[in-house]
């Protein structure tokens, strides 16, 4: 019987940098920089000097860069990567997703929570009434929004009491007619694909 080849396995060790944590929506300056827009509260934790974050290219192919020097402008952060030498080569960046490994968390404050963790939880009132449970969560301009069975509800402190972690529940106070009667068949258990 003939020996077997021995075959190599190449892993791409970025195959699992797959939370998008930012997008670069322009170049700063002659030099390679670029203005970096954080798909959440907590770029403090992903933008500093040695950081490293994964480049998403439209091929699919990925790219990890090492943050050189960066600070925060406004809503923005300016970013200047070690691997981007010129404003040709950031150009080239624009419109593209940044991404961290798969497990990263951000460091969460006593009472804070990341808009993911509610999915599944059940939503009842100051009175204890099972209104339903969290489907999906939607991002608007003025605040994220809840969908549940019978309709949304903003996630402002006028509804939204209390967030429970541990009881995986929510404690809402509704006005009447914010929600549905009727459990829309189309809503239900979205989430659980």
């Amino acid at each position: 019987m003939p020996a077997r080849k021995k075959v190599v396995i190449i892993t791409d060790e970025l195959r699992e940098w797959t939370q998008p944590i930012a997008v670069i929506v322009a170049v700063q300056g002659l030099k390679g920089e670029v203005r970096v827009k954080p798909l959440h509260g907590a770029a403090d934790q992903l933008f500093f000097v040695g950081s490293e974050m994964c480049l998403v290219l439209p091929s699919g192919r990925r790219q990890k860069l090492t943050i050189q020097n960066c600070y925060p402008k406004g809503s923005i952060w300016v970013v200047k990567f070690s691997e981007v030498e010129s404003i040709n080569d950031a150009e080239k960046l624009v419109g593209l997703q940044l991404s961290v490994h798969k497990d990263w968390r951000p460091k969460l404050e006593e009472g804070e929570f990341l808009l993911s963790e509610l999915l599944g939880m059940k939503i009842i009132t100051e009175k204890g009434e099972l209104v339903g449970e969290v489907l999906e969560i939607l991002e608007s301009q003025t605040y994220d929004l809840i969908v549940t069975e019978q309709g949304i509800i903003p996630m402002s402190r006028e509804f939204v009491k209390k967030v429970d972690k541990k009881g995986r529940k929510i404690v809402v106070s509704l006005p009447k007619g914010l929600l549905s009667e009727e459990v829309n068949k189309k809503r239900q258990r979205r989430w659980r694909k």
